[in-house]
């Protein structure tokens, strides 16, 4: 009993199972591929069916007619092309398209002007011409220096007319002579540049004495500085190069903190 059951519980999900439908098959019809070739065939008969109503009528072939009014495609033997000029062409065609209109007759005059006239002629070509004259440049003209100009220069000017005007050019000349250098006022402190003129011991040379126990670094001193010539300035103000109470010459050439009198030298010449 315990065997029967799952196997009539599994029997009866199957028969309740429904088949997937097929992804071809639409609404209404057996597959969507057939419903679209039926639908086909359908619309092919049915354009056959409209040419089929449509009357023909024989259709004159000109020069250059397109390929969908050629006799072949109006069902019609193909005619010789008339011959004439266009309002003849025209008028035979006009009696192919309407039954009963009389073609006009071959040697009638043409009324209108002839094909040829319609085409515009070619433009002519151009040919290689010979390079424009460029204009001489008028005489006496005032707007245009000729200075560069050897013959007009030479026309009117000659070497002693040459001289004269250097002459009255340098006599317009104006000499300025050259004055003394303003003295340096004495009560704006001491001057590097003096100083740098009236030494003459090179960089590290000891000329002053100096102590040997150092009451501050001089690395540490001479940071406080700028550059060179501020702490030269400084080290001149506080007693330099005879004293020397911030330790900015340690070495006692009279230089303080690196700074070097020799460009002051080389400009003057010494």
């Amino acid at each position: 009993m315990r065997v029967l059951l799952p196997v009539l519980s599994a029997l009866v999900l199957a028969s309740c199972d429904a088949p997937a439908p097929s992804p071809d098959r639409g609404v209404g019809f057996q597959s969507y591929g057939d419903y679209q070739r039926q639908r086909e065939a359908e619309l092919q008969a049915a354009q056959r069916a409209r040419a089929a109503a449509l009357p023909r009528q024989p259709v004159v072939v000109t020069p250059g007619t397109p390929y969908y009014a050629t006799p072949a495609y109006a069902g019609t033997a193909p005619a010789a092309p008339p011959q004439g000029d266009a309002q003849s062409v025209a008028a035979d065609a006009m009696a192919a398209i309407r039954p009963g209109a009389a073609p006009a007759p071959a040697s009638a005059a043409p009324v209108g002007a002839p094909l040829s006239a319609m085409t515009p002629a070619p433009a002519p070509m151009e040919t290689a011409s010979a390079p424009a004259q460029v204009p001489a440049t008028a005489p006496n003209n005032l707007g245009i220096s000729d200075e560069q100009n050897f013959a007009a220069v030479s026309s009117r000017e000659t070497i002693e007319s040459d001289k004269a005007r250097i002459a009255a050019n340098r006599a317009q000349y104006q000499e300025v002579a050259p004055t003394p250098v303003p003295a340096r006022p004495a009560d704006i402190g001491p001057s590097i540049v003096e100083f740098a003129l009236a030494t003459t011991n090179l960089p590290g040379q000891a000329i002053y004495r100096r102590s040997a126990v150092a009451l501050s670094s001089h690395e540490r001193a001479c940071a406080a500085f700028a550059s060179p010539d501020l702490a030269q300035e400084a080290f001149l103000k506080r007693g330099g190069p005879e004293r020397d109470p911030k330790n900015l010459d340690p070495d006692g050439d009279g230089f303080a903190c690196s700074w070097d009198p020799r460009p002051f030298r080389n400009a003057r010449g010494g």
